[in-house]
C-alpha cells in the first residue's frame, strides 16, 4: 500500500468521455495537423514540428501562451497499441526555465457509446508534481485541453471529410509533416504557383515537366511526370489531376487526386480518387506543412504514395528555403 501510495503522490491524472468512435480520437491524438488544433489550454496555439507515432519515434511541438511565451515539448514513444494506448516520455516547460520530466500514458476505452479517454502523468517525486502544478497549472490545463479536443471532435463529427468526396472513409490514409526555414506565404506561392510548382512536383527520378492548378473550388489541376523507368532506358509520361475542393489562402489547399492512367503506376485499372489536404502554419518564420492525402483503398496503394511524396517534399524543402535564404542575403 505505501508503493501504491507513493505513485499517487507522483501523478496527475484527467480523463473525459467523448461522444466519438475510438477511431476518431485516436485520428485526433495521432494526425499532427489535428493535434495543432486542440493541443494545449484555453488560450494557448501549438506549432508541431515532428510526430512520428511508434516505439522510439519523436514527437516535438512549441506551445504558446497568450501572453507569448514558448513552452517547447519534446517527447520519446515508449509503446503504442493502436486505438488502445500510447506511452511516452516528455521533455520539456517554459523556454529558459528548468527542464521537466514525466512519464505520461493515454488510453483511449469504449464507454457509454463513447470513448473515454484519460492521461497520465507520473513525475519523478511527489515534490516535483507539486511544482508542475503549482507553476504550470498542470491539473486545470490539463482539463481546460480535454474540452479543446471535445470541442473539436464535435466539429469533426459534424463536418466529415468524407463529405467532400461523396463517399465512405477508408481507413489507408498518408500523413507527412515538414518543416521549412521559410515564411508560410513563400511555402503557399510554392504550392500554387504554376511556375514555382513546376520547379519541385514530382519526385527526384519523374520531375514533372507540365503544370496546371485551378484558382478556385471546381476547376481542375492537371500535372504530368517524365522520367526513365526504373533499371530502364525507357523515358514516360505520367499524368495526375483532379478538381480543387477549398483554397484559403495560405493556410489550406484541398484538392481530389487520380492517376489518368493507373496501369502506367503499376495500379489496377480501376480505382476511386484520393482525396489531399495541405495544411500551413507559421511560428518564429518557419512554416509547417502537415500533408494528408486519404481515401486510399489499400495499405500498399497509401505506402507506394509515400515514396513518391516525401522525394517530392525533399525538393520542395530545397527550393523555398533556397528563396528564403536569397531574400534574407537581398536585404
Amino acid at each position: 500500500m505505501a508503493q501504491a501510495a507513493a505513485a499517487e503522490e507522483r501523478e496527475i491524472v484527467v480523463s473525459r468521455v467523448f461522444a466519438a468512435p475510438r477511431a476518431m480520437v485516436w485520428a485526433a491524438v495521432t494526425d499532427p495537423w489535428q493535434v495543432g488544433q486542440w493541443w494545449g489550454p484555453t488560450g494557448f496555439t501549438t506549432t508541431m514540428t515532428e510526430m512520428d507515432v511508434r516505439p522510439g519515434g519523436k514527437w516535438k511541438l512549441v506551445m504558446h501562451g497568450p501572453d507569448g511565451t514558448n513552452y517547447p515539448n519534446e517527447m520519446t514513444f515508449t509503446e503504442v497499441v493502436p486505438q488502445e494506448r500510447i506511452a511516452l516520455d516528455l521533455v520539456g516547460g517554459r523556454e529558459g526555465a528548468e527542464l521537466v520530466r514525466v512519464s505520461k500514458v493515454m488510453t483511449f476505452v469504449d464507454e457509454d457509446g463513447g470513448t473515454r479517454f484519460t492521461v497520465t502523468l507520473q513525475y519523478p517525486t511527489a515534490e516535483a508534481r507539486e511544482k508542475n502544478c503549482r507553476e504550470y497549472g498542470a491539473v486545470e490545463g490539463g482539463k481546460q485541453m480535454l474540452a479543446r479536443l471535445d470541442a473539436f471532435l464535435a466539429e469533426r463529427a459534424a463536418n466529415p471529410l468524407e463529405k467532400l468526396v461523396g463517399g465512405p472513409a477508408a481507413t489507408h490514409e498518408l500523413r507527412i509533416t515538414r518543416t521549412f526555414n521559410a515564411p508560410r506565404e513563400l511555402v503557399w506561392q510554392a504550392w500554387t504557383d504554376p511556375a514555382m510548382a513546376l520547379q519541385w512536383s514530382g519526385p527526384r527520378q519523374f520531375p514533372a515537366f507540365y503544370f496546371e492548378r485551378g484558382e478556385k473550388p471546381g476547376d481542375k489541376w492537371r500535372i504530368g511526370l517524365r522520367g526513365k523507368r526504373p533499371g530502364t532506358d525507357i523515358v514516360a509520361e505520367l499524368w495526375q489531376g483532379g478538381v480543387m475542393k477549398e483554397i484559403d489562402p495560405p493556410k489550406k489547399l484541398v484538392y481530389t487526386f487520380s492517376w489518368e492512367e493507373r496501369t502506367n503506376v503499376g495500379l489496377p485499372k480501376e480505382g476511386k480518387e484520393t482525396l489531399i489536404t495541405v495544411r500551413l502554419e507559421e511560428h518564429d518564420g518557419k512554416t509547417t506543412m502537415h500533408f494528408l492525402q486519404e481515401f486510399f483503398a489499400t495499405a500498399a496503394e497509401r505506402d507506394g504514395h509515400n515514396g513518391g511524396w516525401s522525394s517530392s517534399f525533399e525538393r520542395l524543402v530545397e527550393l523555398v528555403e533556397a528563396k528564403a535564404a536569397a531574400a534574407k542575403e537581398a536585404r
